[in-house]
């Protein structure tokens, strides 16, 4: 009981909601993730005590991951990887004027998904620490594989095509070093390919760059607060606790799924959200919902993410592994006070160790009256002019990419990316599943390799995979997820068949050439990676032969039906000026500078569209907005975070 009050003791008040307060804004801001947030934090904790500093770096890891919904939800931005799952539902909501209900219903999930997940930290780590042990490679594998084929069935679209999406996510992971043999493969003699694609470009590149380009080309046709509406609805928090409380099922799910997956190591809240997001539509009786605003999609997601919180400290406080990116950081924070975890911790820093876990629990407490209270404010961010959006958006792209490493080439990697993206969403491809794979594509090549090392050794390689009640489990829900995922298509698809129409063969051609592309340019690489070796070629030969079974299915769509969403559609040409003004000075970061890119963007797209009479505003308050915008960043990346950002020289 002496360390459940030490937590109401004024400092370690003052230290956990100045935690929480940080936290929210930098999950908020796109790109600047939980694990930065921790990371960035560590050296402002070296003159604290080591209670103090864990108690500062959990604040903002618990109030970072229930920030990342933020963005997610009004502008189709996750601010964080663990709040992919939550685009999903939360932005329908917000266009449809539901924007502060799904903010509500996003607090009260996440801080019950928090609480589920630091009581189980709290009360059952021995326990749990143990049945983590237990996951080895081949679990690992078929997890990341579980999770790749749920996006067959959580995206909105084409099966085909969500899995094809999910092809070249998949690719984009193998760039790189590979992590089992430290060999440098598909580099292609680009230095900054070696190290791979990092996880935050990526993500930034598939869902924030194309949501500012999409508002950029929208400026001629529509006002310029595409997002207005979400505070026309009025809800209220008792209602929101009632959708939550009266049908558990989503919040029972996303807790416990968030809790036993952050207790996987390497596995994270990215898994977990996106896992409880299909099984709650796997149950639900209303599965064609989800996707276009289901309360319950938005429930699934948040409450698992942040019980992962939780999880994910269960093997770091008990074995000294960490169970996500961020609980990697921690790890360092308390080897920096000189704490080493394991089950000594309890023993002897009982002190240090208890207090942070009833400051873990109490932080969830206070995070729903700082969430609920911020509501109101943060709901009015919708009504920022897209003239405004798009520029700030494409601003924090650039920052999030760059300070993940202090590298340009990642922002090339959000250009290039967020441009392909924005191309092929014209071609109905959605980003989830390029995201998904790309995140579950390592984790399951490792997986795959050290379980095949492992199964050598035993003299049965393959049925090291196929053995043990946690991988026959596993295999069971991925062959269900997949039947009930082409099952489902098959009968959506079924009413738009009767429909078709056979249209000429000049009309079929056009639609199928990238399909015929894709194909041969599947067949030519799995020749050339053909004289690998055997663990740098294996995951990538079986993804090229995916891909090219999907290819051959879309091209026989493609000739088979005609006019079922065949037709792309046409970039805006009144918009093409500012797009191709907005990729060039991106790629220019390194010669005019960052904040000289910032003033361009926050100058040039109001004042072309205020020409153009996209918009009337007065010039003197877009050029007050950009001082006050650029000084803004200034006094938080150069001068509090000392981000050494390029500058002219």
């Amino acid at each position: 009981m002496g360390y459940i009050f030490e937590i109401f003791e004024l400092r370690h008040l003052i230290f956990l909601i100045c935690g929480l307060l940080t936290g929210i804004i930098v999950g908020a801001l796109p790109g600047l993730t939980p694990t930065m947030g921790v990371a960035l934090t560590i050296p402002f904790t070296f003159s604290l005590g080591p209670t103090e500093g864990l108690i500062l770096l959990g604040g903002i890891y618990c109030g970072s991951v229930y920030g990342g919904s933020i963005p997610a939800i009004l502008f189709n931005v996750p601010g964080a990887p663990a709040s992919v799952a939550t685009t999903f539902d939360g932005y329908p909501m917000a266009q449809n004027g539901q924007g502060r209900k799904a903010l509500e219903l996003t607090t009260i999930a996440s801080v019950i998904g928090g609480l589920a997940g630091m009581f189980l930290l709290l009360f059952f780590a021995p326990i749990f620490a143990d049945v983590s042990l237990q996951f080895g490679p081949a679990q690992s594998f078929w997890i990341a594989i579980f999770g790749i084929t749920v996006i067959a069935a959580i995206s909105e679209g084409s099966i085909t095509k969500n899995l094809i999406g999910g092809c070249f996510g998949i690719g984009l992971s193998f760039v790189g070093i590979h992590t089992v043999t430290g060999t440098a493969r598909f580099t292609f003699g680009v230095e900054g390919l070696v190290g791979g694609f990092h996880i935050v470009a990526v993500l930034i590149g598939l869902f924030a760059f194309p949501q500012a380009l999409r508002l950029i080309e929208l400026l001629p046709y529509k006002p310029s607060r595409p997002d207005a509406a979400c505070n026309l609805k009025k809800s209220t928090i008792k209602e929101s606790f009632k959708d939550i409380l009266t049908k558990p099922k989503s919040v029972l799910i996303g807790s416990g799924l968030g809790s036993f997956i952050g207790m996987i190591p390497g596995a994270g809240g990215n898994i977990a959200s996106i896992l409880a997001y299909n099984e709650v539509k796997r149950f639900s009786k209303h599965k064609h919902s989800f996707g276009k605003g289901e309360k319950h999609g938005i429930i699934a997601s948040e409450s698992a993410n942040n019980a992962m919180v939780g999880g994910s400290l269960i093997p770091l406080l008990t074995l000294g592994i960490p169970g996500s990116p961020t609980a990697a950081i921690f790890l360092g924070g308390l080897l920096i006070h000189g704490i080493w975890p394991g089950r000594n911790l309890f023993i002897d820093h009982a002190d240090v160790a208890y207090t942070f876990l009833y400051s873990m629990v109490a932080a969830q407490v206070l995070l729903l009256f700082l969430g609920l209270a911020l509501i109101k404010y943060v709901t009015k961010l919708s009504r920022i002019p897209s003239i405004m959006m798009a520029p700030i958006i494409v601003s924090f792209s650039i920052i999030g990419a760059y300070t993940t490493q202090n590298s340009v080439f990642d922002i090339y990697t959000v250009v290039i990316i967020g441009l392909l993206m924005f191309i092929m969403q014209k071609y109905a491809f959605s980003p989830a599943p390029v995201a998904l794979g790309f995140i579950l594509g390592g984790i399951a090549e490792e997986g795959l390799l050290l379980g095949m090392q492992v199964g050598a050794a035993n003299g049965q390689t393959i049925g090291y995979f196929f053995s043990g009640a946690w991988n026959i489990t596993l295999v069971v829900l991925i062959v269900a997820t997949v039947s009930a995922a082409v099952f489902q298509g098959i009968n959506h698809k079924r009413p738009l068949r009767k429909n078709a129409t056979v249209g000429t063969a000049k009309r079929r051609i056009p639609a199928i050439i990238p399909w015929i592309v894709t194909s041969v340019l599947s067949v030519i690489a799995f020749s050339a990676i053909s004289k690998l070796e055997l663990e740098l070629k294996i995951l990538p030969q079986i993804t090229l032969l995916l891909l090219l079974l999907l290819s051959l299915i879309e091209m026989v769509k493609n000739v088979r039906q005609t006019g079922i969403g065949k037709k792309a559609s046409v970039i805006s040409r009144r918009a093409v000026p500012l797009l191709i003004l907005v990729v060039t000075v991106s790629m220019l970061i390194d010669i005019i500078g960052f904040y000289t890119q910032v003033i361009i963007f926050m100058l040039s797209i109001p004042l072309y569209a205020y020409w153009k009479n996209w918009y009337r505003s007065n010039p003197l308050w877009i050029g007050l907005v950009t001082v006050l915008f650029t000084l803004f960043l200034y006094l938080m990346f150069t001068v509090i975070f000392q981000v050494p950002f390029p500058s002219i020289i």
